[in-house]
């Protein structure tokens, strides 16, 4: 059995997420907010590139 070697998923840039968590970096580097959102920052970025991803096969069904 062989592995697919075409990529399965794609992305399409930055989301909200992503930039409300670019933003709180930001924030943190710059000392204009505390550590105590440290765990706010991790989580936007994470949940932002979590939902930039996107099945290529779905996105195939849909513009069928």
């Amino acid at each position: 059995m062989r592995l697919p070697t075409q990529p399965q998923f794609i992305t399409k840039g930055l989301n909200t997420f992503s930039l409300l968590g670019l933003s709180l970096v930001w924030g943190h580097m710059l000392e204009m907010i505390s550590l105590w959102f440290l765990p706010l920052t991790i989580m936007s970025i994470l949940v932002g590139y979590g939902s930039e991803i996107n099945n290529k096969d779905k996105i195939k069904q849909l513009e069928l």
